[in-house]
């Protein structure tokens, strides 16, 4: 799919302008953001196409109207979201290395995403509600805010710098593996005839070496590389390749590459008395490795709007429930007064100096962050006291559940509209940050008078931030979850209580239990059963790691969304269990 969209957005780009008639930082500054516009862009294309050819298929009868009985709709999206799982966690587990089993269930949850977005999106009522789909609740915010962030990409365009070669890296870009490929070819002897004097034998393969980061030939007999089938029409110097010793190539060193650029061009020549195997060993990266992340940002715009999608036509009552909390969390005072808070912090972290001889970047992504994710729990946990403590002594739950509303529809439906309307504060302020994250090298390297830097930092700095990000709305989640199985039965203050003491007891459950160790025996059983009962947020902290520079591994981020989704479903259990024989009348 990238590799087809990928030359149509290239003809619509704008030719760069030169840096020297403009300010020299502002390439650096927006060639970033326009990078992860693209991403938003191609999300939205390949949604449209999707979901648009699935909407073509819902003109067919059975499969447009699988989705009237409920329950033919879910097991049907659960076959085709099993099988899909399958595929990806045939295709990706292998490549997970040591801690390939946490990686299961993260495929599986997308695998059933991707099934429900099928089922339900071929569904007749999915291609008449699409556009009222799309305008209500907290979907226009978040479209909206992946709008004008695109759209100040495309403005952009003629400062970006050579946004040609970053289009056609897109069709690059590795899905599946590291880009390595092995290629043996045989090579036929010529033993009547002196070694130097061998005929070159075409190799018949085929690779793009302008993609071609790292390239290894090996050989079990020696061998000479050629650009034509007779030394008389080289255009270049032969290579040999000895028996038993590998040549390598890699672009960063900028060396003379040892094949022609056309593989049509390459001959090989066994210069000894037995047949020779040649194994080429390719390792293809982008031209412009930064491009991968367009492919990933689209491919998570398109899983948000399938599973928003999904979510609204598979259960529209708790759907219903969410959009209702949602809007009404959204209307408050303080979700705007928090979001003003946020974008000042924000923008104030950019610019403040924080005096740490030129680490002042990665306090700003400390301080962006951690800023987000406070703000992102105040919310999650006054809403939780809003929403479902004032409803339950207002009477108002008891006139929502006097409707065919189950307790766990309610219960459910109240924590997914929180954590949406969580999820709205998290992207507008994570947008911000990431502009001024792209911004910040410019800004220090102006203040230290220090070399001009490139706008591949701005970029690396904003992609080893989105993970954190991620990582501290997971841990919001996990407050937000415990504050609405507390809101059943504790009013609002008492809430708020508790999860202060959860949030600071969770951070140190870790040191707690590994101090334990060397305690005698009841202290190292209060600290096992303080990590048992209380959720370990260490889990979620990566604050160390945002400090020494260093990326948060896919692996990494597997884990704790199954820890994530382990506790969720057992808070979700306790909020059951309190909320069942809760007298509402």
């Amino acid at each position: 799919m990238t590799s087809c969209l990928a030359p149509s957005l290239s003809s619509m780009m704008f030719t760069s302008l030169p840096v020297g008639q403009m300010a020299p930082w502002l390439p650096t500054w927006l060639t970033p953001i326009w990078v992860l516009s693209i991403g938003l862009i191609l999300g939205l294309i390949l949604s449209a196409v999707v979901f648009g050819v699935l909407a073509a298929l819902s003109l067919i009868k059975p499969l447009g109207h699988l989705a009237d009985n409920p329950r033919a709709g879910v097991t049907a999206s659960l076959v085709v979201g099993g099988l899909i799982a399958a595929a990806l966690c045939t295709t990706y587990i292998p490549l997970s290395g040591e801690y390939s089993g946490v990686m299961f269930l993260p495929l599986i949850c997308i695998g059933l995403v991707l099934g429900f977005g099928i089922i339900y999106g071929m569904w007749h009522r999915t291609r008449v509600e699409w556009f009222a789909m799309l305008s209500e609740g907290v979907i226009p915010y978040l479209l909206s805010t992946a709008g004008l962030f695109a759209l100040i990409g495309l403005a952009s365009t003629p400062l970006v710098e050579d946004p040609r070669s970053i289009l056609e890296s897109i069709a690059a870009v590795n899905i599946v593996g590291d880009g390595t490929s092995k290629i043996e070819v045989p090579v036929p002897s010529s033993p009547d005839m002196p070694g130097s004097e061998s005929p070159f034998h075409p190799a018949n393969i085929d690779y793009h070496f302008r993609n071609v980061s790292e390239l290894t030939i090996e050989s079990d007999r020696t061998i000479v590389l050629g650009d034509a089938a007779e030394p008389a029409g080289f255009s270049r110097n032969p290579v040999r390749v000895n028996e038993g010793e590998p040549l390598t190539y890699r672009y960063q060193d900028r060396d003379a590459p040892p094949v022609p650029s056309d593989p049509t061009r390459l001959h090989i020549q066994n210069r000894e008395i037995d047949p020779a195997t040649v194994v080429f060993t390719f390792k293809n990266q982008p031209l412009v490795p930064q491009a991968s992340s367009i492919v990933w940002v689209a491919a998570a715009f398109f899983l948000l709007i399938t599973s928003m999608m999904a979510f609204r036509q598979a259960a529209p009552r708790v759907w219903a429930i969410a959009l209702s909390t949602a809007k009404n969390e959204m209307a408050q005072p303080l979700y705007l007064l928090l979001l003003a808070l946020g974008l000042f912090g924000v923008l104030l972290f950019g610019i403040y100096p924080f005096n740490t001889l030129g680490d002042d970047i990665r306090l700003l992504k400390d301080s962006g962050v951690t800023l987000i994710m406070v703000l992102g729990m105040i919310l999650a946990v006054w809403s939780a006291g809003t929403s479902v403590s004032d409803e339950i002594e207002g009477r108002t739950a008891l006139t929502v559940l006097s409707k065919p509303v189950s307790r766990r529809a309610f219960i459910l439906g109240k924590y997914a509209g929180i954590m949406l309307a969580v999820l709205v504060l998290f992207v507008i302020l994570s947008a911000v940050l990431s502009v001024v994250i792209s911004y910040k090298p410019i800004y220090d390297a102006r203040e230290n008078a220090s070399a001009a830097t490139t706008w591949q930092i701005g970029h690396e700095e904003i992609m080893t931030t989105l993970p954190v990000i991620g990582l501290y709305f997971m841990e919001t989640m996990v407050i937000g979850a415990v504050a609405v199985a507390l809101a059943t039965r504790l009013p609002l203050l008492a809430n708020f209580i508790t999860c202060f003491m959860i949030y600071v007891i969770g951070n140190l459950t870790s040191p707690l239990v590994a101090s334990a160790r060397d305690n005698n025996e009841l202290v190292g059983f209060v600290g096992k059963l303080i990590a048992v009962v209380i959720p370990n947020l260490n889990v979620f902290n990566v604050q160390s790691a945002v400090d020494a520079g260093n990326p948060i591994p896919p692996i990494y981020l597997a884990g704790a969304f199954n820890y994530l989704l382990c506790f969720a479903f057992a808070i979700w259990m306790l909020a059951m269990l309190l909320f069942e024989d809760r007298d509402l009348a």
